[in-house]
């Protein structure tokens, strides 16, 4: 019935004329597949959601499908986006040029993000008055020891290394030594992957483009003269400069061009790939989206239970014969950690695990994907971090200042073990060092199995070091540098698929009440305080990863 329907309208869309090119915006977080709203998201932010590389790469491919529109139409504008989302929106612009499609972007204002985005394009255009600011990648980070010293809190962190500096924010006043040599080789990375980009993109050699760096920001103009951009034009005029002679390009907005766009026929896939997804901070419990984002744990939060249920939901059904395990986090809780690690080789006894490596997938984020089959990284994924730590806060001097006097009646010599009105003792610090170090080897033991590595093996790359997707591979983190397609085809492979379609991929969540009851909305938001009031009381076992160190 619905390949009727389609072999009807195919018919009416070819009687119609097609644009020549499809305009589309890129804008915002663009997150990696699209994503339900919560209800409570729906009351406070009610605009649209953002458009998902996910929903990008579908209407590529219906342009590349129809064959009619010579290109597409690419404006971009306020990028809030991760460097790997950028890294994948341009290998599907590589790929849509390689099967004949043309990509012209037109940038307003545009800084170093999305100009790194602008450069997998045939053409870059610009509006005349606007400022080029590609000025290069920046690291900051906020330490917070003396603040917190202001208001009575400090906080002892025991780590498995100076490498492990996740908790550095709360007992420095900057980098260490360690810490500073990682972020800047990091961002090194990062910088040189900017400039062979924009070399490779815009035909000069790395040396004029870090030239072109250290001298912006530039003038529309100035961009021109110096090879950085194609033209300067208001966007009324783009159909004019993108005609050829004296007629003017057909340019269509997506909503009005998929009407007469082709659809491919659908096929029945016998057997499926089964999309996992894992995104945020690992906490135990449910997966959530917080309206307002916790300290240290970021907005939003992958559950144990919520992750486990999906991985179940996809062994039970009969028709998915892999799994694609999506991982973006920077870790999180080492408990929540391991159960979710735990289910992966289980799992992987009975269907292949690949594991798909999104912005970070380190420390917690790195453990969940250790047992995985087969892992690819994208080139600037941030990876590794092997290694815990734990943050034990202590507000003896807060409550000083408060006036607030605890007095406590005890039964056992460690009874007030964690209580934050008191400093720990050195008896206290050394339990929690064997605590700490116990988890590290069971991490380590987790990641040599997994990866066929001796511990020693393990050692040298772990202690909390953190490293790119490329220099994952040369370690043997990960076992290929890549982006979804080539992960979900070396799912379909391992489970021997043939029917490569997107028909064969199922998306797979854990089952929830679809609408909320009245009390939810206020209920999530209570929680919010009380679990940051949680965290500032409990001492835990972290499986997270540094500071981000994301370029502006």
């Amino acid at each position: 019935m619905i390949n009727l329907w389609r072999l009807v309208r195919n018919g009416l869309a070819r009687l119609r004329r097609s644009p020549e090119y499809v305009a589309m915006e890129i804008s915002g977080s663009l997150p990696e597949f699209d994503q339900p709203v919560s209800f409570l998201r729906r009351r406070l932010a009610p605009s649209p959601p953002p458009t998902s590389i996910e929903r990008l790469r579908t209407r590529l491919d219906a342009i590349l499908d129809d064959g009619r529109p010579r290109g597409v139409l690419l404006r971009v504008r306020s990028l809030d986006v991760s460097w790997t989302a950028l890294e994948e929106v341009r290998s599907e612009l590589a790929r849509f040029r390689a099967r004949g499609g043309r990509v012209v972007v037109y940038l307003t204002d545009p800084d170093t993000r999305a100009y790194y985005l602008a450069c997998a394009a045939d053409e870059i255009y610009a509006t005349p008055v606007s400022t080029v600011n590609v000025v290069g990648l920046r690291t900051r980070v906020n330490f917070l020891r003396d603040a917190l010293t202001r208001v009575g809190i400090e906080a002892e962190v025991v780590a498995v290394s100076p490498y492990k500096s996740a908790g550095d924010t709360f007992v420095r006043n900057d980098f260490s030594h360690e810490s500073r040599e990682q972020v800047e080789r990091l961002l090194d990375r990062r910088f040189a992957e900017l400039i062979n980009a924009v070399a490779d993109g815009r035909k000069m050699k790395p040396d004029e483009v870090r030239e072109r760096i250290d001298g912006a920001p530039h003038t529309a103009q100035e961009a021109i003269s110096r090879g950085l951009l194609d033209g300067a034009c208001y966007e009324d005029e783009l159909p004019e400069r993108l005609g050829a002679g004296d007629d003017r390009a057909r340019i269509s907005e997506w909503d009005v061009a998929r009407g007469v766009l082709r659809v491919p026929y659908r096929r029945r896939a016998r057997k499926a790939v089964g999309l996992v997804s894992l995104s945020g901070a690992i906490v135990r419990g449910k997966s959530r989206r917080l309206p307002v984002p916790l300290p240290f744990l970021g907005g939003e939060q992958a559950g144990d239970e919520s992750v486990v249920a999906a991985l179940r939901v996809a062994e039970k059904n009969r028709r998915v014969a892999s799994v694609l395990f999506h991982v973006d986090s920077r870790g999180g809780d080492a408990l929540a950690s391991d159960l979710i690690w735990r289910e992966v080789e289980r799992i992987r006894a009975k269907k292949p695990v690949v594991v798909l490596m999104g912005e970070a997938a380190a420390s917690g984020g790195y453990y969940v994907s250790a047992a995985a089959d087969h892992i690819v990284a994208r080139a600037n994924t941030i990876t590794g971090s092997i290694g815990v730590i734990i943050i034990r806060s202590t507000a003896a001097n807060l409550y000083g200042k408060l006036g607030v006097n605890p007095v406590a009646v005890e039964r056992g010599d460690h009874a007030g073990f964690l209580d934050p009105s008191y400093a720990p003792t050195a008896e206290e610090i050394a339990s929690l060092t064997g605590q700490l170090l116990f988890i590290y080897d069971e991490f380590k033991d987790r990641v040599g199995k997994g990866r066929d590595m001796s511990l020693q093996e393990v050692e040298d790359i772990a202690g909390g070091r953190v490293w790119t997707g490329r220099e994952a591979l040369e370690h043997g983190l990960v076992d290929e540098i890549g982006g979804y397609r080539s992960a979900l085809s070396r799912a379909w492979e391992l489970a021997e698929i043939g029917e490569k379609a997107p028909e064969s991929v199922v998306r797979i969540s854990p089952a929830r009440n679809v609408r909320p009851a009245p009390e939810e909305p206020a209920a999530e938001a209570v929680a919010v305080v009380k679990e940051v009031l949680a965290l500032a009381r409990t001492t835990r076992v972290w499986a997270l990863s540094a500071y981000e160190t994301d370029g502006d």
